[in-house]
């Protein structure tokens, strides 16, 4: 793998790090495996003055951009550190906060106390309520009103940030905002040790730069890691989602213990162990529903057309998660698919595997085609995704990587690769590395890309250790990728060749991608056309005469697992694309074998 892009201080290229999916999409639990609860991964890290200097050397060094913003680089410095007293402060310029307090809107959010560190300062700190803290509640809101929420706090932040533009604020402004929350802890009797202060600081700095730049503790990246790879939970095993205040059963997984118990598709829970969770977020009735195997938990359960509350006590198992995962389709008759979580260390070996055993499992030896899912794909190692898409690609470019300090690379396929036809599933959950997999054997014209159009990170990120320290990273952003044809997918993500809704009629969710990110790098692309219109055109004419996702989506209104409709669709656009090849394999055989 390569590990020395920036010699001895690099660890990873790493394509990771698409944003957490808000909550008015599904929120995909591993079963009811994650635990969002907040817990300081820095604990026994200490990180002062000097780390946070070392950090700005390195972005210095290494950043793609060297002429970023450095006074929006110390206002974001700043508003991260007084973020962690409690209840947090802010920075603003002081004619941005006059304009937001007189909006009968906003005057309840900037009615806070404030202070001025210097008579005759253009900006002031401001006491930020707790109820403030957090960021818009998507919950309750419509998919338009989420649209029309996301836009207002973006042009909310712009105008604030243009007010910074017009005002000095500099490193030695910052360090007057370090002595006023120091001397504010002490006299409050809450004082807040410098660590959390500067490590703080350190993580607001870089999010000036871009979405994906930040540091992590090395204990972060190995259980973030080891969540991408082979791993187990123990728990009920069902996908939960959040509806407004309600959490539903979005599907259990088959032959786990919620499948086993009855619970259904849609069931909403009312109660965990006799405990209402109704408004609960989702990762509180997780944590409430996991627990120890051989333990057992009882759901109250609403189903619709009962007429009462149902009650379900279920043990607990462990449930294995693969990063890889594949089987034979039902109905298509030696049809693979094959599910990739993240490209982690050994991904393709895992993905090689996969693919020799679904070969074994068919009645010929021969595979006729796979789905290739890469669905909540949030990428991973840059090295796997290109060796992937070389398992798939006997010749072609796969991606190329620019650095402005560096010269490009281009990485290309060796001869020898499947033959199979290819699916790629995608959704607004699929990015870098997957999106870069994507539009590989899009553009290629290996295959066809179905789904929704993905998330839109084109950057590359490096981890980087400190000098002299092993207990935490620097990620910073040091290059951009480009599709085989030479563009950038920043921002506006793979465009599958044929849309798949989550269901028949149904319109997407607001889905957040790339562009829903402040400070990301700017797309350097204009409109998309399609790479494949023959192809799609061809496939789709196909599915209107043979397809069966519609039909069997409609065959049960009511079942107890969810349907997976894109998959169900993908695996008729793949008929489709292996009967197309078997006629043009007949054609060339009939016209090689006529003579002259």
């Amino acid at each position: 793998m390569r590990r020395t892009l920036i010699p001895a201080v690099a660890v990873a290229v790493w394509m990771g790090g698409a944003a957490p999916v808000p909550a008015v999409q599904p929120d995909r639990l591993r079963g009811d495996a994650d635990d969002e609860e907040s817990k300081d991964d820095w604990e026994g890290i200490e990180f002062g003055e000097d780390d946070f200097a070392e950090v700005r050397r390195f972005v210095r060094l290494f950043y793609i951009d060297p002429s970023y913003d450095k006074r929006m680089a110390w206002v974001m410095a700043a508003n991260f550190a007084l973020r962690e007293m409690s209840p947090a402060w802010e920075v603003l310029p002081d004619d941005y906060y006059r304009k937001m307090k007189r909006s009968p809107k906003l005057r309840q959010r900037f009615g806070g106390a404030t202070v001025r560190l210097a008579k005759g300062d253009p900006f002031l700190l401001h006491q930020v309520g707790d109820r403030d803290r957090s960021d818009q509640d998507f919950r309750s809101l419509t998919p338009r009103e989420v649209v029309r929420a996301r836009r207002q706090m973006r042009e909310r932040q712009e105008a604030l940030e243009r007010a910074f533009s017009r005002i000095p604020f500099t490193e030695d402004d910052f360090e007057r905002v370090v002595a006023f929350i120091r001397t504010h802890g002490q006299e409050s009797g809450a004082p807040i040790r410098d660590s959390k202060v500067f490590s703080a600081a350190a993580r607001g700095y870089l999010a000036s730069l871009d979405p994906h730049s930040t540091i992590l503790s090395a204990r972060a990246w190995d259980e973030n890691t080891q969540a991408t790879s082979d791993s187990s939970f123990e728990g009920i095993g069902a996908v939960l989602t959040k509806k407004g205040d309600q959490t539903l059963i979005e599907t259990p997984m088959e032959g786990q213990p919620a499948f086993k118990a009855g619970l259904r598709a849609g069931d909403i829970i009312i109660a965990v162990d006799g405990q209402n969770v109704e408004g609960l977020p989702l990762h509180k009735v997780v944590k409430r529903i996991r627990g120890p195997k051989g333990t057992e938990v009882r759901l109250t359960i609403r189903r619709f057309g009962e007429s009462r509350d149902l009650e379900f006590a279920i043990t607990r198992e462990r449930i294995e998660v693969l990063n890889v995962q594949s089987r034979l389709l039902d109905r298509h008759p030696d049809v693979g698919w094959l599910k990739i979580t993240g490209f982690v260390d050994g991904t393709s070996d895992s993905v090689e595997r996969a693919v020799a055993d679904l070969v074994r499992q068919t009645r010929g030896g021969r595979l006729r085609g796979l789905v290739l899912d890469l669905r909540f794909n949030a990428g991973g190692l840059l090295q796997e995704a290109v060796q992937v898409a070389d398992q798939f690609l006997d010749n072609g470019v796969i991606v190329s990587v620019k650095n402005p300090s560096d010269r490009d690379e281009v990485y290309r396929a060796r001869p020898g690769a499947y033959d199979f036809p290819v699916v790629v599933l995608v959704n607004a959950g699929s990015a870098s590395a997957a999106e870069i997999l994507a539009s590989a054997i899009q553009e290629n014209r290996r295959g066809i890309v179905v789904g929704e159009r993905t998330f839109g990170k084109a950057s590359v990120q490096t981890l980087l250790h400190p000098l002299l320290r092993r207990d935490y990273y620097i990620k910073l952003t040091i290059a951009r990728y480009y599709a085989p044809s030479g563009r950038t997918i920043q921002v506006v993500g793979v465009t599958p060749d044929l849309p798949v809704p989550p269901a028949p009629g149904e319109e997407p969710l607001p889905a957040f991608r790339e562009e829903d990110l402040m400070h990301h790098l700017s797309r350097l692309s204009g409109e998309v056309e399609p790479v494949q219109p023959d192809v799609a055109r061809e496939v789709s004419a196909c599915d209107r005469r043979i397809g069966m996702a519609d039909r069997l989506v409609r065959a049960d209104p009511n079942p107890q697992v969810k349907p997976d409709y894109p998959l169900l669709k993908a695996a008729d656009y793949l008929e489709c694309l292996i009967a197309a090849n078997d006629k043009r394999s007949d054609t060339h055989h009939t016209a090689g074998s006529e003579g002259p």
